[in-house]
């Protein structure tokens, strides 16, 4: 499937049958030497297809968990030129890692590499509400760094031992890695909303920022009415402090299995979607991480899609209590999120 159109290129998803083609562009092609293995990179051996499989997972071919990471094969004139890819999507951070390899040399100095993670970074903005990302390759690959800084990456000016402690990075490739940081404008806090479509405010209740289990989701459409439901099977003792003092009071307690909540939640939806295409609005990141784990999937159904509309944490304080509202329940926080898009509190 096509995610990403640009000027020259597409990107579409990995397939589980292309996995072993990705990894001869990796590790087989005249550009290889380039990334990986003796003389030049000794410090990063050649995989062999079962250590590429153990770290490029079938998740990242069949996006089942895509907020682990997902590999993209690059199109050009209607052929397959390489892959990018991301990893884990840090919400907490705001970050995530991008890799990109081209099948061949004659592929290079084009500006086809720094179009592929454009299209990328833009996308995953779009969709999944990721501002920042990253970029880690040798300073010995002059190509690699010009087409990463063509893109608009980079170099921190911090040290890279205090940015990859911050963040929590696993360890570098390289021994000379450079950290290239491509980080785009946060969207405005506002939304011209347009009268032909739906619009379905949203918020999730979740056990914590740094390894979130979905809790509750609530939704109110443009019309008013409500959707919410909480689930079952989430553990108590994962929950931050917070979590546990503010979040959990306020659950109603008629809790119900995944599956069940998914399926209620996708009837309420797709009933709007059926009127007029339809909008879900939210104000995080985590409440699209919280669209997959309830729907199980990385698309959006048909005639749906997402917006993130980042309204500040006291604009939502302030209406909650002008509403009389509780905070931090997810169907009273999804009623002042509309509020403040669709009728702005003075």
């Amino acid at each position: 499937m096509t995610v990403a159109v640009g000027s020259r290129l597409t990107l579409r998803r990995a397939r589980l049958l292309d996995r072993p083609r990705v990894y001869e562009w990796l590790t087989q092609s005249d550009l290889a030497t380039n990334t990986m293995g003796a003389p030049f990179y000794p410090e990063r051996p050649v995989p062999t297809l079962d250590e590429f499989s153990a770290e490029y997972v079938n998740a990242h071919f069949d996006g089942t968990r895509p907020y682990a990471g997902r590999m993209f094969v690059i199109v050009a004139g209607g052929d397959e030129i390489g892959c990018v890819s991301h990893g884990p999507i840090d919400l907490l951070n705001d970050v995530v890692e991008l890799d990109i390899w081209l099948a061949e040399r004659r592929l290079t100095s084009r500006g086809l590499g720094s179009e592929a993670l454009v299209l990328l970074a833009d996308w995953m903005q779009t969709n999944y509400g990721v501002n920042r990302f990253l970029v880690r390759p040798s300073r010995r690959n002059v190509r690699a760094l010009r087409a990463m800084r063509r893109a608009g990456f980079r170099e921190t000016d911090l040290p890279s031992a205090e940015v990859i402690e911050k963040l929590h990075l696993p360890p570098g490739e390289y021994i000379d890695e450079v950290l290239l940081f491509r980080i785009l404008p946060v969207p405005p806090a506002t939304m011209a909303p347009d009268p032909a479509r739906i619009y379905v405010f949203l918020d999730s209740e979740f056990t914590s920022l740094l390894t979130p289990e979905l809790i509750s989701i609530g939704a109110v459409a443009t019309d008013s009415t409500a959707f919410y439901c909480e689930v079952n099977g989430w553990n108590l003792e994962r929950s931050s402090d917070f979590v546990k003092e503010i979040v959990v009071p306020l659950l109603d307690g008629d809790a119900v299995p995944l599956p069940m909540a998914a399926e209620a939640f996708s009837a309420w939806l797709d009933e709007r979607a059926g009127r007029a295409p339809t909008t879900i609005v939210s104000d995080s990141g985590y409440d699209r991480w919280a669209l997959t784990e309830l729907l199980g999937r990385e698309d959006l159904p048909s005639g749906i899609d997402w917006k993130r509309v980042p309204i500040s944490y006291e604009e939502l304080d302030d209406a909650t209590k002008q509403l009389s509202l509780r905070r931090h329940h997810a169907l009273d926080d999804a009623r002042a999120l509309r509020q403040l898009v669709m009728h702005p509190i003075a």
